[in-house]
């Protein structure tokens, strides 16, 4: 779907954005970025410059969606979680809407995400 290569002064990580908030937490922490991901904005501050890379098309809708001066690391990553953990139904409607241009904002995407996974919820 959508790495992310993270430079931190002279450190590197390059993380796969389906990985769990936790295990991004502990990576990033491990190079030295105390920062929540939720602060961290995508516009290359000069000590920390992060590098988003779709892997698939999903990943390329994902990319042109996202707004690096107000999107931050934290939300492309729940995004892409989300989408990874759809079942087939909900991953062809996710992506269906993004091409169409219904979802065209990281936040947007989120807030689709979790109706979603709450009609899922609820449907149990």
């Amino acid at each position: 779907m959508v790495t992310a290569k993270v430079r931190f002064l002279t450190n590197n990580l390059v993380a796969e954005l389906t990985c769990k908030a936790d295990d991004l937490k502990k990576s990033l922490d491990e190079i030295g970025v105390l920062t929540p991901m939720s602060l961290i904005k995508l516009d290359n501050a000069r000590t920390l410059q992060i590098q988003l890379n779709p892997t698939d098309e999903v990943g390329e809708l994902v990319c042109s969606i996202v707004n690096p001066k107000s999107d931050t690391l934290g939300n492309v990553q729940r995004l892409c979680r989300h989408i990874y953990c759809f079942n087939e139904q909900n991953r062809a409607n996710f992506i269906s809407k993004l091409e169409s241009g219904e979802i065209n904002s990281v936040s947007k995407g989120i807030k689709y995400a979790e109706k979603l996974r709450a009609e899922k919820s609820i449907s149990r």
